[in-house]
C-alpha cells in the first residue's frame, strides 16, 4: 500500500476557501433579506437541516466565525458556527 503525504497548507487553504464562500453568501443575504438553507453539524456530529435568515456575521474573540440568524426550525434567533455548516444555498 502506497502512502500519500497530505500537505497541511492545501487543507488549510481549502477550509479557508470554503469559509470565505460561506461568509460571502451570508453577507449577501444580509443585504437582500434572503433565507439560506443549511445543513448544520452539532459538536456531537449530529446534523440537521435548517432554514435561517442571517442577521449578522461576526468573528469571536477565539477566532471562530459565526452567523447570528433567525432559525425557522426553532422559531428563535440562534448563532451558528460557520465551520459547522456543511452545506448551504440560498433558499
Amino acid at each position: 500500500m502506497r502512502r500519500t503525504r497530505i500537505n497541511p497548507h492545501t487543507i488549510t487553504s481549502a477550509l479557508a476557501h470554503a469559509a470565505l464562500g460561506s461568509i460571502a453568501l451570508l453577507r449577501h443575504t444580509l443585504t437582500t433579506t434572503a433565507r439560506v438553507a443549511i445543513t448544520y453539524r452539532k459538536e456531537d456530529g449530529e446534523t440537521s437541516d435548517r432554514t435561517i435568515e442571517p442577521q449578522e456575521v461576526r468573528r469571536s474573540q477565539a477566532g471562530d466565525w459565526y452567523v447570528r440568524a433567525f432559525d425557522q426550525l426553532r422559531d428563535a434567533t440562534r448563532s451558528f458556527r460557520l465551520d459547522r455548516i456543511t452545506n448551504y444555498q440560498a433558499a
